[in-house]
């Protein structure tokens, strides 16, 4: 019998749980003035009884012309994981390396435990790529620091990539709630795109790549007919006029998330870089995320990004951050944590 990819559990994220949770849940980084009511229309129009167009050659043409780039360079997805799944078991060879400028996010690196490959994690962008490197991931910004690389560590990164053949993954999830920033355009270069987030509609999963003709086919290769839901395509189909509602709610994002930074600062080392999501240094993250758990407060323990004394909270809106601060004042003064 071949060997079949392993029996593994599933990667550890923010949201929902099996377990019902019913209070204030600061573990998903995702605009908190959301839905955007356009995209919700366009949810709603779309035509859910019969088919999509397969190849969804309307919806890829829109995306394309926003960016700036041709139909055939744009490959859809039900969600970022689906692209990530799909990069590996394309382009990671059996015993493969994908080299992670810091912690990956963890369904990238599920998918690669799958391939029988493995992930090595970097804290900077290298000079060269170690032996049997096919892909390279790099958060941009990264989850959950919010660190964002510059334009020459970006177009350094990209060189080493296409001199040794491999493909440099860019994940965008939250470059949105950032100032624009440039990515170059390669054929070494992959750039994954989770408008979701920004729109405050991740329920939805929106999600695509932009990358050479070649690697979207071997994407779309592994897809199976119709992978798009109606509604999932219409709301990227109306991206392009979708920006007033992030003109207008992501500075509030932003400030409220300063905010946070602010209220929190007391309790512990907190980094921040204008991202909706903050990181705070806690000393026992495991012990402090149950506890706050038991008041009502659901936040992300960062042991599974290589953090552990961690926790990851994203902001809401002004009178939850409130009760989260409050919260947090109330668990260790309830208990030891250092």
């Amino acid at each position: 019998m071949p060997d079949l990819p392993p029996l593994l559990p599933r990667a550890p994220h923010g949201g929902p749980t099996a377990a019902p949770f019913t209070g204030l849940d600061f573990s998903v980084n995702a605009n908190p003035y959301g839905p955007n009511p356009m995209l919700m229309r366009a949810l709603r129009a779309a035509d859910h009884a019969h088919y999509p167009d397969p190849s969804y050659a309307g919806v890829r043409a829109r995306l394309a012309a926003w960016h700036g780039v041709e139909a055939d360079e744009v490959a859809l997805s039900v969600g970022a994981s689906d692209l990530l799944h799909r990069l590996v078991r394309a382009f990671l060879p059996p015993g493969g390396t994908l080299l992670s400028v810091q912690a990956p996010f963890g369904e990238l690196a599920r998918a690669v435990a799958l391939a029988w490959g493995r992930v090595e994690v970097i804290k900077a962008v290298p000079a060269r790529l170690p032996p049997g490197t096919a892909l390279v991931y790099v958060g941009h910004p990264h989850n959950p620091t919010g660190h964002r690389h510059t334009p020459e560590e970006l177009q350094a990164l990209s060189d080493t990539c296409a001199a040794a053949q491999a493909l440099l993954i860019v994940d965008e999830a939250y470059a949105p709630f950032l100032p624009a920033s440039w990515v170059p355009r390669s054929v070494s270069v992959v750039r994954l795109l989770s408008p979701g987030k920004a729109h405050g509609l991740v329920g939805a999963r929106p999600a695509y790549a932009l990358a050479a003709r070649e690697v979207v086919a071997r994407m779309d290769n592994l897809a199976p007919a119709w992978h798009l839901p109606a509604g999932t395509a219409a709301v990227l189909a109306a991206l392009p006029e979708a920006g007033a509602f992030l003109a207008e709610t992501l500075p509030w994002v932003r400030q409220n998330a300063e905010g946070l930074a602010a209220a929190l600062r007391p309790f512990g080392a907190v980094e921040h870089h204008g991202t909706p999501y903050l990181t705070l240094e806690v000393g026992d993250a495991a012990r402090l995320t149950a506890a706050l758990l038991e008041r009502g407060v659901k936040v992300r323990d960062c042991t599974s990004y290589s953090f552990p004394g961690r926790l990851r909270v994203s902001t809401r809106l002004p009178e939850e951050n409130a009760r989260l601060v409050e919260a947090v004042r109330a668990a260790l003064n309830g208990g030891h944590y250092g």
